[in-house]
């Protein structure tokens, strides 16, 4: 999970999801085809974070976000247990919609700032932008 560290006041937003999706909290959505749906692994970039767990029922139904920027510090689960001299201040890849893979550096979407808590895989670190 994803959660912000900075205040986002003003940020939020409401898009358009697609039809019987389930959105959750603290998770990251991106646009495909004009509406919002899940994020995955093989993304190479992350554009919102769910503000709200949905169920939608028809597509268009509106959802809570918030715009990923550089400026957001987050708290983030990580794949495997983060390592002072090998994670921080790197830039890695996303596991799934809740997670970054400590393990791959190919997309470089989230960039590691610090540690928070090693034994329950806790980074804190920012989005890279996008492109």
């Amino acid at each position: 999970m994803f959660e912000p560290m900075t205040k986002c006041d003003g940020k939020e937003m409401e898009l358009k999801g697609t039809d019987a999706t389930t959105f959750v909290k603290n998770k990251l959505v991106k646009f495909s085809s004009g509406y919002l749906v899940n994020a995955a692994a093989a993304d190479d970039k992350a554009e919102y974070l769910c503000l709200e767990s949905k169920l939608t029922t028809s597509t268009g139904e509106l959802v809570k976000v918030l715009p990923l920027d550089q400026t957001i510090v987050f708290r983030a689960l990580t794949s495997i247990t983060p390592v002072q001299a090998t994670h921080v201040g790197n830039e890695y890849d996303l596991t799934d919609d809740a997670t970054v893979d400590l393990g791959n550096t190919t997309d470089k979407v989230f960039h590691v700032d610090r540690i928070v808590d090693a034994t329950n895989k806790i980074v804190e670190g920012r989005f890279m932008p996008r492109e």
